[in-house]
């Protein structure tokens, strides 16, 4: 997948919104991203919460692939952990 250089900006925003508290909630992100950037980078899923564009999420995951990780369960991006599966992004 590709991304455009508005795509990166919005990705490097949410680096910088991560690094601020060491984890970023799904819903603050999209929420922010919607006031800040504009609703077209965001999209209500099946559940009717807002999340984030995927090309701006495959930016996101380039620039923290080795130490941050999504979570399932809390839906919100964290530090990867020890018992984190190699190679996986995603925890429960």
């Amino acid at each position: 997948m590709t991304w455009t250089d508005e795509d990166m900006c919005i990705a490097q925003w949410m680096l910088a919104e991560y690094r601020k508290q060491n984890f970023l909630p799904q819903a603050l992100a999209a929420r922010e991203i919607r006031l800040m950037f504009g609703e077209a980078h965001v999209y209500q899923n099946r559940h009717g919460n807002w999340a984030v564009n995927k090309p701006i999420l495959e930016a996101f995951k380039t620039l923290t692939a080795e130490y941050v990780v999504w979570s399932r369960s809390f839906q919100l991006w964290r530090p990867r952990t020890a018992q984190d599966p190699t190679g996986t992004r995603v925890s429960r």
